[in-house]
């Protein structure tokens, strides 16, 4: 959508002496790597609407970090920095829930476990890194290397440099690297 029709900016091009902003008139909207970070805004809208207190508290507690990382060298501008705060966010409530449980604290547990599908959703909805491509830039990355050298380190660093920042399954990368290196 654009917010000048294409004459009236071919107009202001052709007569105006001083520049103008073609920000605004971009034709382009496409968003295909942040599908979740620019929808977040309007998620709270509708938490708050609905009066969904789980959504809501979640939705600006990521808000908050955000905007704590924009302040720090690593902003959080794309889906797959969001990603690894979501898993970050899903590491320490599921973390949170087993010492709640320990402590006999289920009211705490219900809490922090909606919180928790809160932020598996948003995980979700973040297009990862397909396992098959996960599996072929292990294996090309340990053929490349030589006999002497395929260990863990070196193989994670060329799997990362195909991953390029895109957010994937960390979890599912280290275990098949060590599949790999362990089967020399």
């Amino acid at each position: 959508m654009s917010l000048l029709p294409v004459t009236m900016l071919r107009r202001q091009l052709l007569t105006s002496s001083r520049p103008i902003c073609l920000r605004y008139a971009s034709t382009s909207t496409s968003t295909s790597e942040n599908t979740v970070l620019p929808r977040l805004q309007s998620d709270l809208k509708t938490a708050m609407r609905s009066k969904n207190k789980p959504a809501l508290n979640t939705i600006r507690a990521l808000q908050a970090e955000i905007i704590n990382a924009s302040k720090t060298a690593k902003p959080i501008t794309t889906d797959g920095h969001l990603y690894s705060l979501l898993q970050k966010q899903i590491k320490s409530s599921t973390t949170a829930i087993h010492e709640f449980r320990n402590a006999k604290r289920e009211d705490l547990v219900e809490k922090e476990q909606q919180q928790l599908d809160v932020l598996k959703a948003y995980a979700d909805e973040i297009p990862k890194v397909a396992e098959s491509e996960v599996d072929a830039l292990v294996k090309s990355a340990v053929e490349g290397l030589e006999e002497a050298k395929r260990s863990f380190g070196p193989v994670m660093g060329k799997v990362m440099g195909g991953v390029k920042g895109r957010p994937f399954d960390l979890e599912y990368v280290t275990k098949k690297i060590e599949e790999a290196v362990g089967a020399k």
